[in-house]
């Protein structure tokens, strides 16, 4: 499904976990560019982006503890024992609404082996000439609160990009890919050449704004979440910045009946003199 305004193109996968596959600007990629063998794998992990829903990153050992219950959910990405991302991006969306420049998709999740609760989710990605914008809202169908919160997964070209951003602490992980204590950020900056630092970090205390910068083009990322999580690997042609409502191996957000959680990430291209 192809979004179009003025010279701008996001393409939309709403049967490969509701992902995005592509933006581009006058043909100039802001975000990862799907592989075709991406897509034909069905995997996730290759796309542009993808939603987080109905938790982000990890949850140790797929297990968890609620309202004095333990819960057991399903391990989802072998070789680790955990769970992760939740259920949107491994799930197959329907589409509610569309037209040339905006498409609505839905999950509805009735609550099974991969999480227990039952919940809904809207996922509306809008296209302008110069701005992408997903906006993620999930309700709790449950008769009582329950654990409930969005995400988003971007995938951005590592070449020559520097990434900025404010935050009042950093998580290192530890051997599991599980948050140990926090370090303070002293001047609350970070502001790094993605090709010159490995991370795989969550971050609390963000200020809802972050912007990356490349020799030729440049991007403002908002939201109105408070927790970020970095990942550039080592040698990568891609980086992630993922705007995320809680910290890796918790639940975070609890949402009352009938009630929702939303997450927005508006992704605005600036000029190339704009610098992170």
């Amino acid at each position: 499904m192809i979004l179009t305004a003025g010279a701008a193109r996001a393409a939309v996968a709403p049967a490969l976990g509701g992902a995005l596959t592509s933006w581009t600007i006058d043909g100039r990629a802001m975000l990862r560019t799907a592989s075709v063998e991406a897509i034909a794998a069905r995997d996730p992990l290759g796309m542009a982006s993808f939603p987080l829903v109905p938790f982000s990153n990890r949850i140790a050992d797929a297990r968890f503890d609620w309202a004095g219950e333990t819960h057991a959910i399903a391990p989802n990405f072998a070789p680790e024992p955990h769970a992760i991302h939740g259920i949107g991006w491994t799930s197959r969306w329907a589409v509610h609404k569309a037209r040339v420049d905006c498409v609505i998709l839905t999950l509805d999740h009735p609550g099974d082996a991969r999480w227990p609760f039952a919940f809904t989710v809207e996922q509306r990605v809008e296209l302008t000439p110069d701005a992408l914008t997903v906006t993620l809202t999930a309700r709790n169908l449950e008769a009582f609160d329950a654990p409930l919160a969005c995400g988003h997964h971007p995938y951005f070209p590592a070449a020559g990009a520097r990434l900025r951003f404010a935050a009042e602490r950093r998580w290192p992980p530890d051997a599991r890919m599980l948050p140990r204590d926090p370090v303070e950020i002293a001047d609350r900056e970070v502001d790094f050449a993605v090709a010159e630092r490995t991370l795989d970090c969550a971050f609390s205390g963000w200020d809802g704004v972050a912007t990356i910068a490349w020799a030729d083009a440049a991007l403002r990322i908002e939201s109105e979440v408070d927790h970020a999580v970095v990942y550039t690997p080592a040698g990568a042609p891609h980086f992630c910045f993922e705007p995320v409502a809680h910290l890796p191996n918790t639940l975070g957000v609890t949402v009352a009946p009938g009630a929702s959680h939303r997450a927005t990430m508006c992704l605005i291209a600036q000029p190339a003199s704009v610098r992170a």
